[in-house]
């Protein structure tokens, strides 16, 4: 992606922002003078039209610019919606432990914009510059068995850092899949597949959150963050065409962190909870998998950190933490309605009666855990907190007073 261009897309940025301040609604501003901003990835093109493989000029006559993109292809990311083709300059990347979301499949993709660079950062999130834009689309295979078959594309979600901070904009997809619709409220839709056993499975009321509901995990404006870019979460390998390479590496490689990484041998990685292969114990993919779903609000700088309930990757080192705040022996600060009436969040030895399990595996809305994101309950993770639990020492907790 040449300089100009990513000159003109960091004009519009802020010029969305300067929009949002002054509560613009949806309809074009003008004021962006002759002619439209350069395509992503291609040439700059002028009075509107798109540069080469690149984003339209945004706005076409008279240069106006609309304050969000009605379509997920105003945003010039993809060369190729329906195949998930990342545009120039937009580049996949996966995570070592995903988050549960109804057994949906999420490609991922980044943007940094040229000359700027992500806070790199050993332990805590990364700190990514104005102008990022992350990008996750949801989608389920046609037939497991056949992957020729492609992906049946349901939303594709977008955290882009302006100068006001992280907003977030929804996508949704209908019959055709060369082009997604911004949605502002949720939705409901009922979605089918088969699977690699040959079996038909379905997930009923599979949900695409409004931008509020994006909010209760990534908090809310001003102060919205992004939660998967970690080194834990990324020191892993990704095929970018030319064989596996770390990902981390690749990224130091395009000038996008702001100081050389250690080797990735030395680095932090989260494991991933259900790889037959690792090699990792099970309270390690237990604390990966709880990082990864349950950390957004159950850490110190949570939404539920009032709680005292940290389940995220620092909070659970063996060498350092204290198992009372993965709710060993704790009893839960917040109320229960009807299928999850126990007394502790966690009793060693005993997963039937830790309040922890029965809310992971639980689908009553008003008791399961996270509160947003899932409709049905992820059958292996319940199996493996059931075996962390059955493997944490041995302890007692006395009945409350």
């Amino acid at each position: 992606m040449d300089t100009q261009t990513m000159k003109q897309i960091g004009k519009v940025l802020i010029l969305l922002s300067l929009c949002t301040s002054v509560a613009c609604g949806n309809d074009a501003t003008s004021g962006a003078g002759g002619g439209g901003v350069g395509g992503m990835g291609g040439v700059g093109g002028t009075g509107g039209i798109s540069g080469n493989g690149g984003m339209g000029g945004m706005g076409g006559s008279g240069g106006a610019i609309p304050s969000v993109p009605a379509k997920l292809s105003g945003w010039g990311l993809f060369d190729d919606i329906p195949n998930q083709v990342p545009a120039a300059g937009v580049v996949p990347y996966e995570v070592t432990s995903p988050l549960f979301s109804d057994y949906a499949v999420k490609p991922r993709f980044v943007s940094v914009p040229e000359g700027q660079t992500i806070q790199y950062s050993d332990n805590e999130r990364w700190q990514s510059p104005v102008g990022t834009i992350y990008v996750k689309t949801f989608a389920y295979p046609v037939d497991e068995r056949d992957p020729e078959l492609g992906l049946q594309l349901i939303e594709t979600r977008l955290l882009v850092h302006e100068d006001s901070g992280w907003k977030v904009h929804t996508y949704a997809y209908g019959d055709d899949p060369s082009d997604a619709d911004r949605l502002t409220t949720g939705r409901n839709l009922s979605v089918t597949w088969i699977d690699l056993n040959g079996d038909t499975q379905t997930v009923e009321s599979y949900r695409i959150p409004s931008n509020g509901e994006c909010r209760k995990c990534h908090n809310p404006v001003p102060d919205t963050r992004t939660l998967g870019p970690s080194t834990g979460m990324l020191n892993m390998d990704n095929d970018y065409g030319a064989g596996p390479v770390n990902q981390i590496d690749h990224f130091a490689s395009l000038g996008w962190l702001d100081t050389t990484p250690p080797p990735a041998n030395e680095r932090v990685t989260y494991a991933n909870p259900f790889d037959p292969a690792s090699d990792a114990d099970v309270h390690e993919r237990t604390r990966s998998y709880f990082d990864s779903n349950c950390s957004h609000c159950h850490a110190p700088d949570g939404e539920a950190a009032e709680h005292q309930l940290f389940l995220d990757y620092e909070s659970m080192d063996l060498a350092t933490g204290d198992p009372f705040n993965w709710g060993v022996c704790k009893q839960p600060s917040a109320a229960t309605r009807t299928e999850c009436t126990l007394t502790f969040d966690v009793v060693p030895l005993d997963p039937d009666s830790s309040l922890l399990l029965c809310r992971v595996q639980t689908t009553d809305a008003l008791e399961m855990m996270p509160l947003v994101g899932r409709t049905v309950a992820h059958t292996q993770a319940v199996e493996l907190i059931r075996d962390w639990i059955n493997n944490l020492d041995p302890g007692s907790c006395s009945p409350p007073p």
